[in-house]
């Protein structure tokens, strides 16, 4: 019988989240192309029709499991179709594309 220590307990404790590649990849298309010119997150949330901590959390290192319905509002917001930004992604991303993802 082994007796973990208070560190390795609360190491263990913490649950670990999927990341899923696609949703990264969707956010950092976002942030590369959208939201790089310089505006405020609050001027960013105002244009896009979203929270501003939306954004903050799209530009984030990990990206963020972005709603469906938050994505159509951006790009409804933007002036385009939710097809045509996908294809947007792919034409960017596409080798990268998969349905695996990443624990962290």
């Amino acid at each position: 019988m082994s007796i973990e220590s208070p560190q390795e307990n609360k190491k263990n404790s913490k649950k670990l989240r999927k990341v899923f590649r696609v949703d990264k990849y969707v956010c950092k298309y976002l942030a590369e192309e959208w939201f790089s010119s310089g505006e405020s997150m609050r001027e960013y949330g105002k244009v896009y029709g979203v929270n501003y901590h939306v954004i903050e959390k799209i530009i984030g290192e990990d990206g963020y499991n972005i709603p469906l319905h938050t994505l159509n509002v951006i790009c409804f917001n933007k002036g385009i179709k939710l097809s045509d930004f996908f294809k947007l992604v792919e034409r960017k991303y596409g080798g990268k594309l998969d349905d695996h993802y990443e624990l962290k």
